[in-house]
Parts: C-alpha cells; structure tokens; sequence
C-alpha cells in the first residue's frame, strides 16, 4: 500500500466512518452469533460418554452494536444471564458485505498488503460465517499475504485496553495464519506513523472456522486509532470473516463447568445492544464419572454335589445408575491362606493344581444386557482349599460400566461385620466400604456417604443418602475454644461435673479409672492432649454422660469388650490396636456417640461365628447431647470415614 498517496483519506475517512457505523449500528437486524466449545473436546470415556468434568465456554460475535449479555441454562435449571459491556464494533465493514469499487480487492474499507502475483485475493460466498461473504486469501509464495483496514482505521485512545477478533478458516496452509494488530499516529509533519501492538495466535494446516482473539492495549501514547491486518505467511488458502475491534477487556465469552453424572443439555443464546435476540442453541452430552457400586447380596454356597465343604459358589450384586454395567464385568480372582496375593488356580476345583498369580478367572454370571442398572454376579464352583475360616479367604469381583468406569470389590467369606442401632446417623465423608456383608442389616437410620459408594452396608429403612456435602465436623481445638476454661487431670479420671484436660495421652486402666466411676453420677467433658486407650471396659450410670475429645488416635484393647461414653477424635478410632493375624475377638459392644476422621474395624469372630454376630456392635444414645449442652456449644454425631 502507498500510504503517501492515501494520507488525506486516513484523515477524512475515520470521521465519516465513525457516523456511517454508528447509524448502521442501531439500525441493525442481525443478532449475535455464539459458540460453545467443549473441554474435553471429546468424550473421553467410552460409549460417548465423558469420565471427567466438561468446562463449557459460551462465545459470543456480535458485528454492530456488540454483544450485551450471554445467556445459558444447564438442563431444566433456571436461565443464566451473562452482561457484557464495551462490545460496540469499530470495525469497518466487519463481515465485508459491502463491495467497494475503489478497495483493491473490491471490498469497503478494506485493502490487500503484498501484491506479488504470487496470490488471488477475492470476495467469496461459498465459505462464510456471517451473513454471506468472506475474503479469500489463496497464495503459493512464501511471504506474509494480508488484508488490512489502515484507511479507514478504527478510533482509539493512548493507553485504552482493547480487544480483537477475527473467524479463520485455512486449506493445506504451510504457514501460519493470525492477525497483527497496530496503532495509528501521526509525527511532527503530520504524517501518519504505524506502530504494531501485538498478534494473535496462529492456526495452519486444514481447519474448520475458528474465531482468534488477541487481547492488547494501545501503547503508544499519541495514537489516534487502530486497524487490523490479518493475513497467511507462506502458501495456502485462508478465509477470512467476522472481524471485531472494541474496547472490552476481554472477548464476550464465559465460562462454567458441569461436574454431575447424568445426561444433560445445555441451552444458550445472546443478545445484542441494540435488542437483537439470537435463537437459541441447545448442545448434549453425558457424563459418567462414578464406577459401579453398592455392592450387596452377597453369599457363599455349596452345590448339591461336593467334591467338599470348601468348594463354593460365591455371588453378589452391583450397580452402576449412570451409563449401566458393561458385558466386560465377567471375571473373578480369589486367594487363601496358601496365597497371600490375587490371582487363581489354572483348575479352579482343584487347590493341587498351578497357582498362578494376578490372574482373572471367567464369571458364570447370567446374561444381561448391555447398559442394565443392576447385576448378579456368580462365580463357579471354586476350591478355597480348606475348612479354616478363622483366615479370611477372600473373593475380588470386577465391575466395568458403559463408560469404562471399573471398580474391584473383596468379599471375605464368613467375615466380620458392625451393627449399630439407636436410631443415630451412620455417616462417612468418603463413602462407607465393608469387607464382608452382614446377616442382618448393619444399621436402623439413615445412611449417609460423601459419595456414591456404600457397599455391604444396609439399613432396615433403606435409608441412603449419597454424595452428600456433610455440614462441617468441628476438630478439637474448635471444640475446645466453645467449651468451657478445662481444669487439668494428671493420672485419675475425676467422678465430679466439668471441663477437664490431660495433656499427653492417657490410658483408660484400672489404675486411672475409680472404682465407683461406674455408679457416680456426673457430666463431664475430657479433653485429652494426645492419644486416649481403652485397656479396660468403660460404663456409667443412667444420669451420667462423659464426652472425650482427643487429638490424637483413639486405640481400644482387643480384650476389651464394652465401652459406654461418647469420644470426639481427631485422629483414626481402633477396635482393636493389639490384635495380629488369626486372632479370635469378642464382640465389641460400644453405646453413645463416636466421632473420628477414620474407624479402623480391627475384630473378627472367625469363621462361621462371625454369620449371625457382629464384630463391632454400636447403639447411639441422644443423652450425651442433652447433658452435655452447658458445657459444650457443639454436637457431632457423624463419622468422618470408614475401612
């Protein structure tokens, strides 16, 4: 371009401009046109369906008056509105509609840069996003081959922050194609100066229409106004379309993320200053970021024909309510006491043959369709080796949904259990995951889990609720800062009402405990700086209550058979602390309320013993809450985790 000879037209046009733009503007009845772009792009599951969150970007185009809110909804939810400000459009010109005999290449406002013979430049009507024309930009040399409005530029002032945008759509481009942006000014002869402020980012190869955008602020500090040059460097087609300059921040854009399993629909639209509402666009997907669960039903039996009382059946059931079980759940592993590791027999009835470690073994569960909710799983007739039921052998099922979620699930044969009764909540932060499944349902209220997995663990309501955000657990120096000024014990448990504090770890022991500890009546609360250990039964009288709060772990004695208090821990609870590999322990039976960020349940009955009794047997008693309320501000009866 010969900017010499066009300097008076610089000068005159930019005035004209302004007014012809500003009648166009709110004459205009076109609406905005808005994209919604996906992260993951793609489904990155199986089957379509999305594993993981989807980000959604809501992008908005709006060629007059700009853009002036953004709007969305996520399924059936309320309408979401999205305002935007300083979107109005200096760009002259900006879908090149309007041909002009005096332009280069035929265009209003516009004019080609390098004029080599090595590239056509053209109105085209073929490819386009607005309207119905684009600039067609088709080179075989190697340099930068534009398009620019330098004539006519847009109004600026120095150091204003702006936006600018353009559609881009390439064909085979060996270079890379984007945008420069630049500021207009004028030197002491009064001669226009040119000053580039930054580019966009590039696109190149073959692609669809993409809008880039480049953020910029006007650096100079006697500039009068800003154009865009947008071009290819090196061979290719590129089409051009939609340019955009305006005084925003940023793009008209916004962003959210939906986090929820479920199919879902996503509906949106824009609407521009001037009133213009764009139809509205709907966008599906599915999202499935939860593995099968509720694992239940289980059992072990014999078939009518031996070969022994240790060949067994082994069964349980499982559910996946998003995209639904996958055909790939059909396989088993097992071990024994004579293979600590997974894996299988290569004869599954005979204990004789080659184990072979980490391997599967094929289900002989029914058939069921891909996509069902609910599943039976049945393993063959299988050989555990021998009748000792004290060492848990233990079967590990495989579970695989539509959307490539799996999840494993041990089930110890003939393995310990917990009970609680009394009506309080059974509540895990995480989720709630037994080894072995009770004869009896585990609990009589509600069950609450953080997320979606509670297995062998039911309640005689039904009552589950999952991926539930819990209220906040307080920890113990919140509890201590609501309580009352704490009197410090040494060596002794006191048998009198108030607040009290060990410091260190204490140990509940018949040298610690009074003798008449259980037929006083007192309220208490005992703080303890530390670890606390049960070696001995802890009971008290109808009338009294004692609350221990600790910071550390709680540890109870595998002896120990009975505990009648409520603890506040902020550390693990153990059933049992001492207890090793084979052990036989009684049932433990513990009666108020308990609190730990994680229950460690350590006991079992062994073997057949453990069909009908639980290992760990709870009953929530309210009292503590009642009669401890004048020394405390505070009440918790929920478990923070569970093994």
């Amino acid at each position: 371009m010969n900017f010499r000879k066009t300097a008076l037209a610089v000068i005159l046009l930019p005035l004209l401009f302004i007014s012809v733009s500003q009648q166009s503007v709110y004459a205009s009845k076109t609406p905005p046109y808005t994209t919604l772009t996906k992260t993951p792009a793609l489904p990155n599951g199986l089957n379509d369906w999305y594993i993981t969150p989807v980000n959604i970007i809501l992008a908005a185009t709006d060629l007059d008056s700009g853009v002036g809110s953004i709007n969305y909804k996520i399924d059936s939810g309320n309408w979401v509105t999205v305002t935007k400000s300083d979107t109005l459009n200096l760009a002259p010109n900006p879908s090149f509609e309007v041909a002009g005999s005096g332009s280069s290449i035929n265009t209003l406002y516009w004019e080609a840069g390098l004029q080599d013979g090595q590239t056509v430049y053209s109105r085209n009507t073929l490819n386009y996003v607005f309207d119905a024309t684009s600039i067609k930009i088709n080179s075989s040399g190697t340099g930068w081959h534009s398009i620019n409005h330098a004539v006519s530029y847009s109004a600026a002032n120095p150091l204003s922050n702006m936006n600018a945008e353009v559609w881009l759509k390439t064909e085979s481009a060996l270079g890379s194609a984007y945008f420069k942006m630049f500021a207009v000014s004028k030197d002491i002869n009064d001669n226009f100066v040119y000053t580039e402020l930054g580019q966009s980012t590039a696109i190149n190869g073959t692609t669809t229409w993409t809008k880039v955008t480049e953020a910029f602020v006007v650096s100079v500090p006697d500039a009068i106004g800003v154009y865009m040059e947008v071009g290819l460097e090196g061979a290719g087609i590129l089409y051009i379309d939609g340019a955009t300059i305006n005084n925003a921040l940023k793009s008209a854009d916004t962003s959210f993320t939906v986090s929820t399993d479920g199919n879902h629909i996503i509906s949106y639209y824009s609407v521009d200053r001037s009133g213009n509402i764009e139809p509205t666009r709907t966008e599906s997907f599915k999202i499935d970021q939860s593995p099968p669960t509720n694992w239940r039903n289980s059992n072990a039996y014999r078939g009518l024909i031996g070969p022994s009382d240790h060949h067994l059946y082994v069964t349980t059931m499982v559910d996946d309510l998003t995209s639904g079980l996958s055909t790939l759940t059909d396989k088993f592993q097992y071990h024994t006491d004579r293979n600590p590791e997974f894996g299988t027999y290569s004869d599954l009835m005979q204990c004789s043959s080659g184990w072979e470690a980490n391997t599967w073994a094929p289900l002989i569960s029914p058939p069921f369709v891909p996509g069902t909710t609910t599943v039976t799983l049945l393993t063959p007739k299988t050989d555990f080796c021998d009748s000792n039921w004290k060492i848990c052998k233990t079967v590990r099922f495989y579970a695989e949904d539509l959307a490539g979620n799996s999840s494993i699930k041990d089930l110890c044969i003939n393995g310990p259990w917990i009970k609680l009764r009394g009506g309080g909540l059974a509540g895990s932060r995480l989720g709630i995951n037994m080894l072995s499944e009770s004869s009896d349902n585990n609990t009589d209220s509600v069950i609450e889990a953080g997320n979606n997995n509670v297995s062998f663990f039911t309640s005689t309501e039904g009552w589950v609720v999952k991926n539930n955000i819990s209220v906040k657990d307080s920890n113990y120096l919140e509890i201590m800062s609501s309580a009352r000024t704490p009197v410090e014990i040494f060596s002794t448990l006191p048998i009198t009402d108030g607040v009290y504090i060990k410091n260190g770890d204490f140990t509940i022991s018949t040298t610690s405990l009074p003798k008449d500890y259980g037929t006083s009546t007192f309220k208490q609360i005992v703080f303890v700086n530390g670890n606390l250990r049960f070696d001995k039964e802890i009971v008290l009288a109808p009338s009294s209550a004692v609350l221990f709060v600790v910071s550390g772990n709680v540890e109870i004695r595998k002896t120990v058979s009975e505990i009648n208090c409520a603890i506040h821990a902020d550390g693990t609870f153990y059933t049992a602390y001492d207890t090793t590999e084979g052990d036989q322990t009684g049932t433990l039976r513990l009666r108020g309320v308990f609190v730990a960020d994680k229950f460690i349940f350590q006991r079992t009955l062994q073997g057949t013993d453990n069909v009908e009794d639980p290992s760990e047997d709870f009953t929530y008693e309210p009292k503590y809450g009642n009669l401890l309320r004048e020394y405390v501000g505070i009440n918790a009866v929920r478990w923070l985790s569970t093994e």
